[in-house]
């Protein structure tokens, strides 16, 4: 094992920064006029990707809204523990959640006792598509190419970091083993930030997850990026190909998702609408826009009735994919 990384070397310049409480410019002519500060609890370790995405939304709703916003951060269990603190919580839109779309589309599958329904029990707000994530392995494997880490991972057990068990990454790590035919370990942490700077550490053979935290393994030296899961490339990995494009077409490999904002059911129509016009906004806001590049999106965001149909049309094919992971209920 190589010199101890800590996630100060591995993130950007202030995503671990505690909760965050922005003065605010003049609140919207019309709409909604919250009275006090709004909280959004994270599904995500602070520095995670899901984590820098949701800051610039607290940022920019907190210049709009004319009130605070703070993050509070509360990961563990797929978001399970995130979400249970928003479902306790008054219907009044002052506390809402920010966590990986496909999390509550799949939770059933992975906790039997599960103290909410994730569709019933949340109405989508905004969400924030999830760019492809790249597949970064440590410079101690010698791979260069997908290739030559799947010969690696043939002749030596190969481990692999998600940012938690059910996501995104661990859908990746399930579809690589059928279409290559080796087993890989997948080691799941609570969120990409501990993970990537695991990673660079020389704990991890790999890892998948953001791909803007994930560059900065990259430029320590540490790393090197051999594939995208996803449809498209990364316009921050330009000549990193997609799985897609060196032939892997197992669905997992180019399935799609998003992080986005969810508030408990009950909250009135009008309050929601408001937040959701204004996340689609901050994308349509030049210096915001560029602050969500920063952290990795490659497109903008999208309102209520997007998410909505995002849920109906993916949803049961993230089920599916989840299901066939073989993880046990707990």
């Amino acid at each position: 094992m190589t010199g101890r990384f800590t996630r100060r070397d591995v993130l950007v310049a202030g995503a671990g920064a505690a909760s965050t409480a922005l003065l605010a410019a003049p609140a919207l002519a019309q709409g909604w006029r919250p009275s006090k500060p709004i909280r959004l609890v994270i599904g995500d370790a602070a520095g995670g990707g899901t984590d820098q995405v949701s800051r610039v939304f607290v940022e920019y709703l907190a210049k709009r809204l004319g009130q605070p916003v703070v993050a509070d951060n509360r990961p563990g269990a797929n978001g399970v523990v995130a979400a249970t603190e928003v479902r306790n919580a008054a219907p009044d839109g002052y506390t809402l959640l920010y966590m990986v779309g496909s999390a509550l589309m799949t939770q059933k599958i992975l906790h039997k006792n599960l103290p909410y329904d994730p569709v019933k029990d949340f109405e989508p707000v905004a969400a924030q598509p999830v760019a492809g994530l790249p597949l970064i392995v440590n410079v101690a494997t010698g791979a260069k190419t997908m290739e030559q880490f799947v010969e690696y991972a043939r002749k030596k057990p190969a481990n692999i970091g998600t940012y938690g068990a059910g996501s995104l990454a661990h859908v990746g790590i399930a579809a690589m083993e059928r279409f290559y035919k080796v087993p890989f370990t997948p080691v799941h942490y609570r969120g990409s930030g501990l993970m990537w700077a695991d990673l660079a550490a020389g704990s991890l053979d790999g890892g998948i997850a953001s791909g803007a935290v994930g560059m900065n393994v990259i430029h320590l030296g540490k790393g090197t990026a051999l594939a995208i899961q996803g449809r498209n490339r990364l316009s921050t990995y330009p000549d990193v190909p997609t799985f897609l494009e060196l032939g892997a077409k197992d669905p997992g490999l180019s399935l799609m998702s998003v992080t986005g904002i969810l508030a408990p059911a009950g909250v009135p129509d009008h309050i929601i609408d408001t937040i959701s016009e204004l996340s689609v906004e901050a994308g349509r806001d030049e210096a915001t826009w560029q602050k969500f590049v920063t952290v990795g999106a490659e497109q903008k965001a999208i309102g209520r009735a997007e998410f909505k149909r995002w849920v109906a049309d993916d949803g049961p094919l993230w089920t599916e994919l989840t299901g066939a992971l073989g993880l046990s209920s707990n």
